[in-house]
């Protein structure tokens, strides 16, 4: 996969100086600008239930001051079916963007390991990927060539100069 070529091979040793916050504000980040690499308003991609629990996460998300030594109450019932999400306009989009939230969440509530932010970007990436349609079977060029791709490897790179540099 082109993004473990351009992200985590070149980025993943970097993020091991960055912050908890800078991790967290990365992470967030990249979950929040990812739908927009669809061009689309979400309501048009995916179904009211995935929008829904997609902007209850973020918000959730975006409040936490720092590390949290458990899971709150309200995120349980939030992300309670998020490992098996199903979503009937973009399934494979959706599954991958809602099991970046739900990486997220782990990581705020974790030990917060740079680990667990490759994570999320990562199923940031799978969400947009799968949204490019591709094909079933992917090659780094092909990816390297599709704009949809190659605009999220841009976002991530992006936001890591700006959230945690890498020297």
């Amino acid at each position: 996969m082109l993004w473990d070529v351009e992200v985590a091979d070149r980025c993943a040793g970097g993020l091991e100086k960055c912050s908890w916050g800078a991790l967290r504000s990365l992470g967030l980040k990249v979950i929040e600008e990812t739908p927009g690499l669809f061009g689309r308003p979400l309501e048009e991609v995916f179904t009211p239930a995935t929008v829904a629990l997609f902007r209850a996460a973020v918000a959730e998300f975006g409040a936490v001051p720092g590390p949290l030594s458990e899971t709150p109450q309200p995120w349980e019932e939030l992300l309670a079916d998020a490992w098996d999400w199903q979503d009937g306009n973009a399934p494979f989009t959706a599954a991958s963007l809602v099991q970046g939230l739900v990486q997220y969440s782990e990581f705020l509530v974790g030990e917060g390991h740079p680990d667990d932010i490759l994570e999320v970007l990562s199923s940031c990436y799978e969400s947009v990927l799968s949204y490019a349609s591709i094909g079933r079977t992917v090659t780094i060029d092909q990816e390297r060539d599709n704009s949809y791709c190659r605009a999220a490897i841009d976002l991530q790179h992006r936001l890591i100069r700006e959230h945690c540099p890498l020297g």
